[in-house]
């Protein structure tokens, strides 16, 4: 494959291709675990435990994926586990009982959270080649890819198409879209790196960058599982402006990232990175305080696009300073991001339990100032000043 603008362009438009795909597939089972519930008359404490196993495999993956781009380079990876995604996506919608979806959702997270390494340590090669910024945009097309997911979803549900049958589609369409992406995609030899620890941590200097993603990705999590109950419990208005609260969280999220690659050509990361959080820990604390429901809706969509572009930054500077590979930085990075997506819900819980959930949700709001504090990690350290011969 030649290294021309146009080839350049291709292989841009077959990896956008690869992070819509993965995200129309993570939300088209999303879109039907209330189906797999019925169907096998689950509790909600045996549902929590079988999408906990998903978040299990998710995190044993990620140690995996950063050695296996070192084996097979990013490219190969990426492929390697999207077939494999593609093929375990229709089983958990398949299965009796629940030891076997446990079994099922452990795999599917295994391979989905491989799957995520492996496609942004690649999105950083092809961003490399392209010459210009390209990864928030990579992430909004994550995100708008859930979205279809999750609208289709819908609609299958709606007209009771069974569960088996649309994500078996949905799997097959996905699957062919590799195929075609594959003939696009380069592949890159691996570099020598430092020997790895089995277990992925940031390295040393890289703490900072840990910090934010693991902030960002706590209040994702505590958006996602709280932020419609406070509208209606917090509130005291419907269910319907609830979950129309949190919507507006996500849309603001996909918009920043579809634009941020443009902002970032404008302004530096760290800069849009403080503003933006700086901004949301201000209206959002203000919003808890005055209870008022225009300045929550308002606040909502601060807080998204603030955690809106984390994820690219974070993992594409990780990927480029990480002495022992691209995969073991970003599964670093991966790890604790998902550690704090899983730790954000339960952690707010507990909060509310012994307070209120308004109290509980101002550290959503102290996070996002956390973040703000720490952007200045995203800067490229400055080179060592040259030695003068004549001292030497």
């Amino acid at each position: 494959m030649s290294s021309s603008p146009t080839a350049s362009r291709a292989e841009h438009i077959a990896m956008a291709a690869v992070f819509f795909a993965n995200g129309a597939g993570f939300a088209s089972w999303v879109s039907r675990i209330p189906a797999v519930r019925d169907a096998l008359s689950l509790s909600e404490g045996q549902l929590g435990m079988a999408l906990l196993a998903m978040g299990a495999g998710a995190l044993v993956s990620f140690q995996l994926a950063g050695r296996g781009i070192g084996q097979l380079g990013a490219r190969g990876l990426t492929l390697a586990t999207g077939f494999i995604y593609c093929f375990l996506l229709p089983h958990p919608v398949l299965v009796g009982s629940l030891l076997p979806l446990a079994l099922t959702l452990f795999l599917l997270g295994a391979a989905n959270g491989a799957m995520d390494v492996a496609m942004n340590a690649l999105a950083v090669e092809v961003e490399a080649r392209r010459g210009k910024p390209i990864m928030s945009g990579l992430h909004g097309l994550w995100s708008a890819g859930g979205l279809c997911g999750a609208a289709l979803g819908g609609t299958m549900a709606h007209h009771d198409i069974a569960p088996g049958l649309h994500i078996g589609a949905v799997a097959a369409v996905l699957a062919g879209v590799l195929l075609v992406a594959m003939r696009w995609l380069q592949s890159t030899p691996p570099k020598p790196a430092e020997p790895a620890p089995h277990f992925a941590l940031p390295e040393p200097g890289m703490g900072g960058l840990g910090a934010i993603v693991f902030c960002a990705f706590l209040i994702e999590g505590g958006m996602a599982d709280w932020s419609a109950v406070y509208v209606k419990d917090g509130l005291g208005l419907s269910a319907a402006l609830g979950a129309f609260g949190y919507a507006a969280f996500a849309c603001a999220m996909m918009g920043l990232r579809l634009a941020g690659d443009r902002l970032m050509a404008v302004w530096r990361a760290s800069t849009l990175l403080r503003a933006g959080n700086a901004a949301a820990a201000l209206l959002f604390a203000t919003a808890l305080i005055t209870q008022s429901a225009g300045l929550t809706l308002a606040a909502f969509v601060a807080v998204g696009l603030g955690v809106a572009t984390v994820a690219p930054l974070v993992f594409g500077t990780a990927a480029r300073r990480a002495r022992r590979g691209p995969g073991q930085g970003i599964a670093a990075m991966a790890t604790l991001g998902y550690g704090g997506f899983l730790l954000g819900p339960p952690l707010i819980g507990w909060l509310a339990q012994l307070t209120s959930l308004r109290f509980a949700l101002l550290v959503l709001a102290g996070l996002a100032a956390t973040i703000a504090l720490l952007a200045q990690h995203l800067d490229e350290p400055r080179p060592a000043p040259a030695t003068n011969p004549a001292r030497a």
